[in-house]
């Protein structure tokens, strides 16, 4: 007589440990950074990562995502994406140049150490600087203070020609000036 077919038995497993939230993201610099998009200047943001105690960590692969329309940017390649580890400090920077569009965008900021993980945002412009001239063409290419300025000494020189027509003109004494009684 035959034996019954056996049913192989599967060890337990255990599931993959999920991701937990516990990685801090701090801003150190690109935090509502302003670039002036006529100037072909590359910009930088730079985070540090921090465990649930406050303490950096080391190798944490860190990914920063720049849109991929819109006002934002490029790393190196034209990649919309950059990754690296944070040193010893728990830093990491990534360097972008960003693109001609002026508005707001966001960086998206994911942190990564075996399964704990954080996430930030970090906020930047794209804009025409405040206080740079634009250059301007046409009857706006001149400055009206040139105008006031041009006016002003040409009611002068009229005062002083007016003034000097009628037989009286100012008188010089040579020597240095005392000020109060004599």
């Amino acid at each position: 007589m035959a034996a019954p077919p056996q049913t192989p038995t599967l060890a337990p497993q255990t599931p993959a440990p999920l991701p937990v939230e516990s990685l801090a993201i701090y801003v150190l610099e690109g935090q509502n950074e302003i670039h002036d998009i006529r100037a072909p200047i590359t910009a930088m943001t730079v985070v540090e990562v921090r465990d649930e105690n406050g303490i950096p960590i080391e190798g944490a692969d860190v990914t920063f995502e720049l849109p991929r329309t819109g006002p934002g940017g490029a790393f190196a390649g034209q990649a919309s994406s950059y990754t690296g580890k944070t040193n010893s400090q728990g830093q990491v920077s990534a360097t972008f140049q960003p693109n001609a569009l002026t508005g707001r965008f966001t960086i998206q900021v994911t942190a990564k150490f075996g399964n704990r993980t954080g996430h930030a945002v970090i906020m930047q412009t794209n804009a025409r600087r405040a206080g740079v001239a634009e250059p301007k063409s046409g009857l706006f290419k001149f400055a009206w203070w040139k105008v006031a300025v041009l006016a002003g000494i040409g009611a002068t020189v009229a005062i002083l020609v007016t003034r000097g027509g009628s037989g009286s003109s100012p008188t010089l004494i040579p020597g240095t000036p005392t000020f109060g009684a004599p």
